[in-house]
């Protein structure tokens, strides 16, 4: 198996590289982000269904407006901690 595994070494360089990133994100999600503002990223972006706004907001009890305002912060203070912006 050692052998199989030095025929590709950037594959290997490349699992490691997504794995840093999973950690960076986490990490970011956890450090940058209010319970409001991670339960709205992981419910509209990390889920695994499809989820719509208006039944984010409904179920964390939020008003439309509010919700669109904390979504927005949350988008932004996750792009930061992330280096993209």
């Amino acid at each position: 198996m050692s052998n199989q595994l030095s025929f590709f070494p950037k594959l290997l360089e490349n699992d490691t590289e997504k794995e840093f990133k999973v950690i960076h994100m986490e990490r970011a999600l956890e450090n940058s982000l209010d319970s409001n503002e991670r339960q709205i990223i992981e419910m509209k972006y990390l889920s695994p269904e499809r989820q719509n706004d208006i039944n984010i907001y409904m179920e964390l009890g939020l008003q439309k407006t509010p919700y669109y305002e904390k979504k927005k912060v949350a988008i932004f203070q996750l792009a930061s901690s992330l280096g993209i912006i």
